[in-house]
């Protein structure tokens, strides 16, 4: 068994019109949002051995602080342009491309919509994330013995939490 973290990116700050799309920050409620989404995990237990991230600002940022928030260096953060509004056979790709070396039993990805909601939908088979908001985490269990073997409906949707879900203490 493998288990697959994914993270939609936090909020993020609409209020440069001139700003490039990948260069958007979070905005004051996506700063709040992943700290406490990543204390929730931490409580959960969920301890990733590799955390990928895109990229974009808004989603390095997001993976940073939930990365604190797990009690983890931001080394482990391995950013990957190829996340920046990923596909499913990009997902793929990259999934089958983790070294298959002992520990790497968990991996997180802090990406993008639509392709995190269509990869959740994609590997567990069926409808049961109606909408997949910022900050939203889906915890999947797959029934793979190695990273190679990622496809279609190899996995069972664990858990799936949003922001809102999350009391704030």
């Amino acid at each position: 068994m493998k288990h697959l973290t994914l993270i939609r990116h936090a909020k993020s700050d609409w209020e440069y019109p001139d700003l490039d799309d990948h260069d958007r920050p979070l905005n004051k409620r996506g700063l709040e949002a992943a700290p406490r989404v990543g204390n929730y995990l931490r409580k959960k237990g969920v301890r990733p051995d590799i955390l990928l991230s895109s990229t974009a600002t808004r989603a390095i940022t997001t993976a940073g602080l939930i990365a604190d928030e797990l009690q983890f260096n931001r080394e482990i953060i391995q950013p990957l342009k190829e996340l920046y509004l990923a596909s499913i056979p990009d997902y793929e790709g990259i999934i089958r491309s983790i070294s298959e070396t002992a520990g790497n039993e968990h991996v997180m990805i802090v990406s993008h919509n639509p392709g995190t909601h269509e990869l959740a939908q994609h590997l567990t088979g069926g409808n049961s994330i109606q909408r997949f908001i910022t900050c939203a985490v889906a915890i999947i269990e797959l029934d793979i013995c190695h990273w190679g073997e990622i496809g279609p409906d190899c996995g069972r949707l664990e858990h799936f939490v949003t922001p809102r879900d999350i009391p704030v203490e």
